[in-house]
């Protein structure tokens, strides 16, 4: 049984990781330039958790909480509203995000694109929303996420798991597209 209610066994080459051991922490930087390529709720398809608009904004005009650093193969995920999965991979380098999201750096025991998919996922939304506060804009905390248990399996095995999601995910693209003619 683990400390936050989950009774799950794992497999046994698995572990259960909080987030504060497989996350790098989060940095916070200003922008630097004329202007710089900001990511912030609107920026994310929060259907497909893709980000869909990079907005390049002066930095005279810059957000006051434009300060997340971020890097290419993080994953944003915002702690307000996070029901809505507002959660997206970083494709681009020098992006700098809104302190509404958590930014998952992955340790080098992480692949990047299974966090992707572990972050997306119902056990992570639906596990986190439980500890949203406030009426207006209701929302999680870093601590929430710095303390929530993940699922680590050894690397090779974060490989293969990715790979068969998204082999799913391109036959279920296939299906669609032969629908559609």
């Amino acid at each position: 049984t683990c400390d936050n209610g989950h009774k799950w066994k794992l497999p046994q080459s698995w572990c259960w990781a909080k987030g504060r051991q497989i996350f790098l922490p989060m940095k916070s930087t200003k922008p630097h330039n004329d202007e710089f390529l900001y990511i912030d709720i609107d920026s994310i398809d929060n259907k497909r958790q893709i980000i869909n608009k990079i907005k390049s904004i002066k930095t005279a005009n810059a957000p006051s909480r434009a300060s997340r650093y971020t890097q290419k193969g993080d994953v944003v995920f915002s702690m307000v509203r996070p029901y809505l999965r507002n959660i997206a991979k970083v494709s681009v380098d020098g992006c700098i995000a809104s302190t509404g999201f958590y930014v998952c750096s992955p340790i080098d025991d992480l692949n990047s694109e299974y966090c992707y998919y572990l972050m997306i996922s119902d056990y992570v939304v639906t596990g986190l929303n439980q500890f949203m506060k406030g009426d207006n804009s209701p929302s999680i905390n870093k601590s929430h996420i710095d303390e929530w248990l993940f699922p680590l399996p050894p690397f090779p095995e974060q490989q293969r798991i990715v790979q068969k999601i998204e082999k799913l995910f391109s036959l279920l693209d296939h299906i669609k597209k032969s629908l559609e003619v």
